[in-house]
């Protein structure tokens, strides 16, 4: 059986690492968010990283999808949500777009899309199922909102899942929830029969305003709710920079 080594960087950007094979999701390098600093630095930066055979960008928004990073890294193969290429007004060979329920193989690395429903409008936001050689299914959720029909397609088609990321910031835009909260986390976890879950896009990685915007949601918030139900181990809380490898 392979070992998969999962390094946080910082809210949704995750290295995860296997047999040799190296996967970016949703890079994310910059000191500011719109037009505020960022609290969270990056726990590695692009130049750190070692050579890349994919990277996985959920949708556009800046702390999602860094152009400036993507021209450092320069990944052979990129994987987009819809129409975001001609948004980005940059179409380089390898990189691509995958619809949500399409699938394709790169460097052996099986990667599937499925809706991520996050604030809308069109285009179409997304998520990713990566599989490794020798290692189960890994369910990446950039920062979408729960849906049960999903994640319930997702553990019949998939399933059970070997890792879920799942962002538990929570965010609600003027009252509206856009972000899956820790509760919601907990129970795409259950949903997608997870063995392990690491928390990822939690607030505090740039200032709250409310009421414009809140992001309440902290991955040791999932962590209690775990362990209150005797699952302590089902939750890897990880800072930015830090690693866990799983067997």
């Amino acid at each position: 059986m392979s070992e998969l080594r999962v390094t946080f960087i910082r809210t949704s950007t995750v290295l995860l690492q296997c047999d040799g094979r190296s996967v970016l999701t949703d890079p994310w390098f910059r000191r500011r968010m719109w037009f505020m600093p960022t609290l969270r630095w990056p726990g590695l930066s692009p130049e750190r990283l070692p050579q890349l055979d994919l990277v996985l960008v959920s949708h556009l928004h800046p702390d999602h999808c860094d152009p400036k990073a993507m021209g450092i890294l320069d990944p052979p193969r990129a994987l987009f949500c819809p129409d975001a290429l001609r948004r980005l007004d940059r179409v380089l060979p390898g990189w691509q777009e995958l619809a949500p329920w399409e699938s394709t193989t790169i460097a052996g690395i099986e990667v599937r899309a499925a809706p991520a429903p996050h604030t809308g409008p069109p285009p179409d936001e997304v998520g990713y199922v990566v599989r490794f050689p020798g290692f189960g299914p890994i369910w990446f959720g950039g920062d979408g909102k729960l849906d049960r029909d999903v994640f319930g397609r997702l553990r019949r088609d998939e399933g059970p899942f070997r890792l879920a990321l799942l962002p538990v910031g929570g965010t609600r835009i003027f009252g509206k929830r856009v972000t899956m909260s820790p509760g919601d986390a907990e129970e795409a976890a259950d949903l997608l029969e997870a063995e392990r879950v690491i928390p990822i896009h939690q607030g505090g990685d740039w200032p709250a305003l409310p009421p414009a915007s809140l992001h309440f949601g902290r991955g040791v918030h999932l962590a209690k709710r775990f362990a209150k139900r005797g699952e302590a181990e089902r939750v890897v809380v990880l800072g930015c920079g830090d690693s866990v490898v799983l067997r």
